[in-house]
């Protein structure tokens, strides 16, 4: 390996270490000398021992590729987003799209930075990427990964909210199968990215069926976290569909094989257990069970603050605003849905702003706070209306007419009372 010396002599430093603290029991404190001054090149072992003493990523003691070919380079990226390495894996792929390089470097550079950013919940910064990674991949000939990256970019499009997810990835699903040859978990995972697609549009008999279609991909699941989404989005298609008992067992399935996982591979903390711990608490909270869901959501929140993660948090914050309403802790659950509001706001998660101005408006009006009420739900109609999102704009519409009704039935108790 091609190393940057003075990188990794200022990281030493920087690490307060010695040559021999650094060779450790691995390496001997003249091999790190000669390394460190650019007389002998270590191997990737030799390297990556230093990198973990030093603490930092093994790139930033390379120079510009550090010498290797393309196709280490992309394995090496494909490498960082299987360890779940995604912060690791941006800037790899970023310092490799500056340096330059091969058009075919270039798109897997984009393919993996977008990848790894939507994983991130930065869907902003990954949509430009994985629509660049398409069009090199398309334009160079390799139309197996133009079809992967649409295919991430359906789900990009699904976390910002854009109707067009389903549309994109369905073709890169259909795109996909015209090829041959083609992996099995490849496929599997572009099924299982129509489910979640399906899952978040609210059509849960749909979801279900890619899911479904996804399990039955001979060896395209294999590996745990894969198992663990599938589980968990089947869980909320049955919850959409009115099972509650079959949604919580699945669900339970997902959380125990997000955790294997996590034990396993001992890698940082992400947002798949949180979401579905999240998930698991509205389940318990339809099924009438507050204590088990104040115990679900609570978990869900400690885990996003471990991981980092903002986005989506949203979502949680708006089920605790509904939980402490059906406590009746009006003063509390206005509090959640005010902070679910501003955090969704942050990241433009416009459906989540519109749902949290729904609930302000129940929460408003079980206060009798009637001026404060029409203007949460005519914000929350208004907005959906703008987003063309018909269904939610219905549930929102009958949501106020239950308000409006109980209203007038309050006014005409009082009347009667004063007769």
């Amino acid at each position: 390996m091609e190393v940057d010396t003075a990188a990794l002599r200022r990281a030493r430093l920087d690490a307060g270490l010695s040559l021999a603290q650094v060779a450790g029991p691995d390496l001997t404190r003249q091999a790190v000398h000669l390394i460190e001054t650019g007389k002998v090149r270590p191997t990737r072992r030799s390297l990556h021992i230093i990198a973990e003493r030093l603490g930092v990523p093994e790139w930033t003691l390379l120079t510009e590729r550090g010498g290797m070919t393309d196709e280490a380079a992309i394995a090496e990226l494909e490498a960082l987003c299987q360890r779940q390495e995604y912060p690791v894996a941006v800037d790899q792929a970023q310092r490799l799209l500056a340096a330059g390089g091969s058009d075919e470097l270039m798109a897997y550079c984009h393919h993996y930075a977008g990848r790894a950013l939507y994983l991130l919940a930065r869907p902003t910064e990954a949509i430009v990427h994985l629509r660049e990674a398409r069009t090199r991949f398309a334009g160079s000939g390799n139309p197996w990964w133009a079809a992967e990256s649409m295919d991430w970019e359906a789900m990009v499009l699904q976390m910002l909210e854009h109707a067009s997810a389903l549309r994109v990835g369905r073709k890169a699903l259909r795109c996909y199968r015209a090829l041959d040859p083609r992996r099995p978990e490849t496929e599997a995972r572009m099924l299982e990215h129509l489910g979640t697609i399906c899952l978040g549009r609210r059509e849960f008999e749909a979801g279900r069926q890619w899911y479904e279609a996804a399990l039955q991909v001979d060896r395209g699941v294999r590996e745990l976290v894969r198992m663990a989404r599938i589980y968990h989005g089947l869980g909320m298609c049955h919850y959409g569909l009115h099972d509650l008992e079959r949604a919580g067992e699945l669900l339970f399935r997902a959380i125990t094989l997000y955790e294997a996982e996590q034990r396993i591979a001992t890698i940082p903390l992400r947002w798949g257990l949180p979401q579905v711990e999240a998930d698991r608490g509205v389940v318990a909270l339809a099924r009438g069970d507050l204590d088990r869901a104040d115990e679900y959501l609570r978990a869900a929140l400690d885990h996003y603050a471990a991981a980092g993660m903002e986005r989506m948090r949203s979502r949680t914050l708006l089920s605790f605003g509904e939980l402490r309403h059906r406590q009746h802790r009006l003063d509390e659950a206005l509090e959640f849905v005010v902070k679910a509001i501003e955090c969704a706001s942050s990241h433009e998660e416009r459906l989540t702003v519109a749902v949290g101005y729904r609930q302000l408006g129940e929460l408003y009006a079980a206060r009798g706070d009637h001026d404060l009420a029409d203007s949460a739900f005519q914000r929350a109609l208004a907005m959906l209306q703008d987003a063309g999102m018909e269904e939610r704009l219905r549930e929102v519409m009958r949501a106020y007419e239950h308000v409006l009704a109980d209203r007038r039935q309050a006014r005409r108790r009082a009347r009667s009372a004063s007769a």
